[in-house]
């Protein structure tokens, strides 16, 4: 599905050269057909000057009292808002809780490339008492993809677990717990995954900033042969010359408060920022459907990732990425 304000002509020229990029690699890619990205580029930068529309894309958000049943849409997140406050979670978990439960447990802090700002630090395991110690003490190191809730069931009771089944489709596979804990001002800068999410914010505020999955165009995404998405590109800096189209974007900014459950479907844009500390858990399954609905492009460079190769994410002891990167780096 191309952007509103793009012209098919146009649109389709760019993904022969995204896919293009995808099998030449980016330094050929950029040799042989890095000029006539940059002569498409200028003609849909005038386009999209000259015609000025929206995308279409939209946040469901639903209160107390007003909840549907979990479903998944194909294209836009859906917010329940305060639905999380009666799960044991909500007034069990916080900082203290997990440093007295389980400090003495070992927690990686992994800064791949695309995941934080920060990507040539290797991976850093320290105790869970000492991370949250420096947490406090207002370190910019952010827990992410940590699977404790999914290897401890005690943790996993803490939450409504039939419900958020619920949101599961009719192909799903795999069923994983993300936890994250981050002090203020930490980011996951913009990026996607193929896993569909249900994100549980369970302590603090965080502010997501979400595009649609065809405004990869906008963001200067560049295919790498990986199975996960990212961009450079800041939200808050449209006049980056190394992101030409970012202008053109057209973010959806939400602000997840304490209890408020968020869903997003596959290849969705999102960058996360904590407003305040912030403890949250994100369940996630994956299903190969969805997302050649939500982009059939980004799918099919998915299926055809090097980087590990999609073969390997589906070797047991290696289900997912952050564990690929993990073992890599060590």
């Amino acid at each position: 599905m191309k952007p509103n304000n793009v012209k098919y002509s146009h649109w389709i020229a760019y993904n022969v050269l995204f896919f293009s990029e995808h099998l030449l690699g980016e330094k050929k890619y950029q040799k042989l057909l890095g000029g006539l990205e940059k002569r498409l580029y200028a003609k849909i930068d005038k386009y999209a000057t000259d015609n000025p529309t929206d995308d279409g894309f939209k946040v469901f958000e639903y209160q107390k009292g007003s909840y549907p049943e979990p479903h998944c849409h194909p294209y836009s997140p859906i917010i329940f808002r305060g639905i999380a406050k009666d799960w044991p979670s909500h007034n069990k978990w916080n900082f203290d809780f997990f440093s007295e439960k389980y400090g003495d447990q070992d927690v990686t802090i992994i800064n791949n490339k695309g995941a934080v700002p920060d990507p040539e630090n290797p991976p850093q395991s320290l105790k869970f008492s000492e991370y949250i110690s420096k947490l406090k003490a207002g370190t910019n190191k952010y827990l992410k993809f940590s699977r404790i809730v999914d290897e401890d069931s005690n943790l996993r009771s803490d939450f409504d677990y039939d419900w958020l089944r619920k949101f599961r489709t009719s192909f799903a596979r795999e069923d994983l717990f993300y936890f994250f804990m981050g002090g203020k001002n930490t980011l996951t800068p913009i990026h996607n995954g193929y896993a569909i999410t249900v994100y549980v914010q369970v302590l603090g505020t965080k502010k997501w900033v979400f595009y649609p999955a065809n405004q990869r165009l906008f963001l200067g995404v560049r295919p790498r042969r990986q199975s996960y998405y990212y961009t450079d590109a800041n939200p808050y800096n449209l006049n980056d010359p190394k992101f030409p189209l970012l202008k053109h974007a057209q973010p959806h900014e939400i602000i997840l408060n304490e209890g408020d459950v968020l869903y997003f479907p596959s290849l969705v844009w999102h960058q996360v920022e904590n407003i305040t500390d912030t403890i949250g858990v994100a369940y996630k399954f994956a299903d190969p459907i969805p997302g050649f609905v939500s982009s059939k492009m980004l799918a099919t460079c998915f299926f055809l990732s090097t980087d590990p190769w999609f073969i390997e994410t589906l070797i047991p002891g290696k289900p997912d990425m952050y564990n690929y990167v993990k073992k890599k780096n060590s």
